[in-house]
């Protein structure tokens, strides 16, 4: 029997640069029990006193990247970018809101060295090239997320895209794919065919209907090679 998510936001917090915009990452400790050193999104828990439903989901967006980065963010200014669900097999679960928000271009961050040890300000590409040097971990919803945002040559053109995007919750498969354990995202060709317990997108959710030449050139299945997590993209072609 699977665990119940538990409800969680992130904030994914950009800021002005000379070309595509500076995306905040924090360095979870290495004795985390969910994503042990790894690179992600400041976030959390949505704790009681934040409330219940959409408001507690934004009021801990803030009060996590307050808490984890030192970093005060407008509640007002969120933009809800993608919701994912933890897949049921993992022993811990969370059902959460990614959301985008805006810093000026002279925030500084600082850590709280107790849940995260550093942090380092990026633009997409950059960041997904420090992960395929194995620089840096990144969990396959962080990976996803910069992918999505790598495309954009300016914070405006982030913004603007980010508040026309339909959500869908996001609930992938762990599979058995080619001898592999793989993360098999709801878009991928396969999914409905794959043993293992997952939701998939309605084909006629906004998400797949006008997002259809996005979703198919980012990642649709990760697995974990080395203590890092690649998609197909990075994965050497089978002789």
């Amino acid at each position: 029997m699977s665990v119940a998510p538990r409800p969680a936001s992130t904030v994914v917090l950009l800021r002005a640069a000379d070309g595509p915009p500076e995306i905040l990452m924090v360095r979870r400790s290495r004795g985390a029990a969910f994503m042990a050193d790894a690179f992600v999104f400041p976030g959390g828990r949505v704790e009681p006193d934040d409330g219940e439903g959409e408001a507690g989901f934004r009021r801990a967006a803030v009060r996590e990247t307050l808490e984890e980065a030192g970093v005060v963010v407008d509640e007002s200014t969120l933009v809800l970018l993608s919701h994912w669900v933890t897949p049921s097999v993992e022993p811990k679960r969370f059902d959460t809101r990614f959301f985008l928000a805006v810093a000026t271009p002279e925030t500084a961050a600082k850590v709280d060295e107790r849940e995260v040890t550093e942090h380092r300000w990026g633009t997409a590409q950059a960041l997904l090239e420090a992960g395929t040097r194995g620089e840096i971990k990144l969990p396959p919803p962080t990976l996803a997320t910069l992918v999505d945002l790598a495309p954009h040559a300016t914070l405006e053109a982030a913004i603007t895209w980010s508040r026309d995007r339909p959500v869908a919750p996001i609930q992938p498969k762990v599979a058995m794919v080619d001898g592999r354990i793989a993360i098999v995202l709801p878009w991928d060709e396969e999914f409905a065919a794959l043993e293992g317990e997952g939701a998939p997108i309605a084909t006629d959710h906004p998400m797949l209907a006008t997002m259809a030449a996005e979703i198919r050139t980012g990642p649709t299945r990760f697995w974990l090679d080395d203590g890092r997590w690649k998609w197909i993209a990075e994965l050497p072609s089978e002789s």
